[in-house]
């Protein structure tokens, strides 16, 4: 009984240390990097949005799941020699303040519009939207589509994908690992590790693609210990925004790019029970099925890259989205500037 006396008070001593060794760390993190841009309140939480460049329309690039406006860091610079262009963080993400649940995509496009409405963002606009924020896009579009003048979706996210078995089992495999994940966050052991330049395939090549700066700043985001629970309340919310995106309207002739991973690794870590060959059949056909949205699509083919294209091959969206600023200037009687 003493020995395990002993044992429980050594693992209360470690658990307590690294609980504090982790909050330390958060309080350092947010001293060294603060935002690059503008926290706005949009009704209880406050948002970061960040805009560079001039002219119009204004590019809003929206992440995927896992990311925030730094997942844009090759992107944004490059669009903002051409016209305005906006990132933010959704709420709970990056600089972003958690936000009121459920996470849905409607939620989501509706902070969005307070956003923009209070930090005097006018449109028009075209939506480039990763993965998650494909759906966040046309549900805004669905709500406000005078507002949407163009969209650019980068290996974004189709409706039906739950009910692909494939892509069934590559969720789940995640929703398992979380909890887990979670409670090591709170603990400091992923900052521990990370400060020995231990991270996981996942993020170490999402991260050796950007410079030495964004890269710190980037593993200050995800070492938050409420990242993963964003993470985790976006997930959940999954069915309920695949099921509002269901709902909503074709795109008509709005200018579209679709933009496909075709890599030959999808997704690093890819989860031992999905098999590669029949995931990449599945999300390879419902990419094809999202240029059906508008009769004025075409579909552009990342060849190497993974299912994050901003970092892996950032010139192909740059260049899908100057693409689509040329076409709604052209269309436009007077084009904007």
């Amino acid at each position: 009984m003493r020995g395990l006396k002993w044992l429980l008070g050594a693992l209360i001593l470690l658990m307590t240390l690294g609980a504090g060794y982790q909050l330390v760390g958060m309080l350092l993190d947010r001293a060294h990097y603060p935002p690059p841009g503008r926290l706005i309140d949009v009704g209880g939480h406050r948002l970061h949005l960040y805009c560079v460049g001039k002219g119009s329309p204004t590019v809003l690039l929206e992440a995927a799941a896992p990311g925030w406006s730094l997942y844009w860091s090759l992107v944004q610079p490059a669009v903002a020699r051409v016209t305005r262009v906006c990132s933010y963080d959704r709420a709970g993400l990056g600089w972003s303040e958690r936000g009121p649940l459920p996470r849905t995509g409607e939620r989501m496009a509706r902070e969005l519009h307070r956003l923009l409405n209070r930090a005097g963002v006018s449109g028009p606009y075209i939506f480039v939207g990763h993965s998650l924020g494909g759906f966040v896009a046309r549900l805004y579009r669905q709500e406000h589509p005078d507002d949407v003048v163009g969209m650019v979706l980068v290996d974004a996210g189709h409706e039906l994908e739950l009910r692909q078995a494939e892509f069934r089992t590559f969720v789940n495999a995640g929703k398992t690992m979380l909890p887990a994940i979670r409670a090591m966050t709170i603990l400091g052991l992923p900052r521990f590790f990370a400060s020995f330049d231990r991270l996981p395939p996942f993020l170490r090549l999402q991260e050796e693609k950007v410079p030495g700066k964004i890269r710190s700043m980037l593993r200050a985001g995800w070492l938050r210990t409420g990242y993963l629970a964003t993470v985790s309340d976006e997930g959940n919310a999954l069915p309920e925004t695949l099921e509002q995106v269901r709902r909503t309207d074709p795109l008509g002739d709005l200018p579209l790019v679709v933009l496909t991973a075709t890599g030959p690794m999808w997704w690093p870590d890819m989860p031992g029970a999905v098999n590669p060959d029949k995931f990449k059949r599945m999300w390879l056909d419902l990419q094809q099925d999202l240029t059906k949205l508008s009769t004025h699509s075409r579909q552009v083919f990342a060849d190497q890259s993974s299912h994050f294209i901003p970092f892996d091959q950032p010139t192909l969206v740059i260049e899908a989205i100057r693409q689509t600023i040329e076409t709604v200037r052209r269309s436009s009687p007077s084009p904007p500037r």
